[in-house]
């Protein structure tokens, strides 16, 4: 089950994809992803972290053999 945060920083990571077509998971730790909480990704997910950039990481993978 995911917090209103959580769902709100997923929704800003599937809009960031969608305008740019791929994400540098650093991104992740900066504006406006730090909006939320200061740590960013790890701010908003503690122990989930590591799993969002993995998805991050499929997602970019995906796109680049389209």
């Amino acid at each position: 089950t995911l917090t209103g945060d959580q769902i709100t920083f997923i929704n800003q990571i599937i809009d960031h994809v969608v305008q740019n077509g791929l994400m540098d998971p650093a991104e992740l730790f900066g504006p406006p992803f730090t909006d939320l909480h200061d740590q960013g990704v790890v701010g908003v997910f503690r122990e989930e972290a590591q799993v969002v950039v993995g998805v991050i990481e499929k997602i970019n993978g995906n796109a680049l053999v389209a």
